[in-house]
């Protein structure tokens, strides 16, 4: 957005923008066209700017967006790694005829699934 400007070659209206800062202020008092010219190159800086503005604002959120979703992610890997534990005992406790603590621990497990997958997937 803001190379748009940069590429017209500092040229407006027939006047070198570069040329602006030499001229004095009786040659710009008794110019009007002059004048009209440094009005407009002073409008199109303040617009340039504006559009800076919107497009860092807009960056900005991406990058909060992201460090959002970095740290969810973070999170669901985290418990999912902590139900592949939990399932295993689970498994290994049903395996050995031991019914409740087996129940319980592979329950747990699949609810911290769940759980992570949730955060893996959250979005905002």
């Amino acid at each position: 957005m803001a190379e748009e400007h940069k590429q017209q070659g500092g040229n407006i209206l027939g006047l070198q923008t570069d040329e602006l800062a030499g001229l004095s202020a009786e040659e710009l008092t008794q110019n009007p066209t002059a004048i009209k010219m440094l009005l407009h190159y002073y409008r199109q800086l303040v617009d340039d700017n504006t559009s800076l503005k919107n497009d860092n604002n807009t960056l900005k959120t991406y990058v909060d967006a992201y460090g959002r979703q970095k740290s969810n992610s973070a999170t669901g890997a985290i418990l999912l790694a902590v139900s592949n534990i939990s399932i295993g005992f689970g498994v290994n406790l049903l395996s050995i005829d031991n019914t409740w603590p087996g129940v319980a621990s592979l329950i747990v497990g699949v609810s911290l699934v769940f759980t992570g997958i949730n955060f893996s997937f959250k979005k905002g």
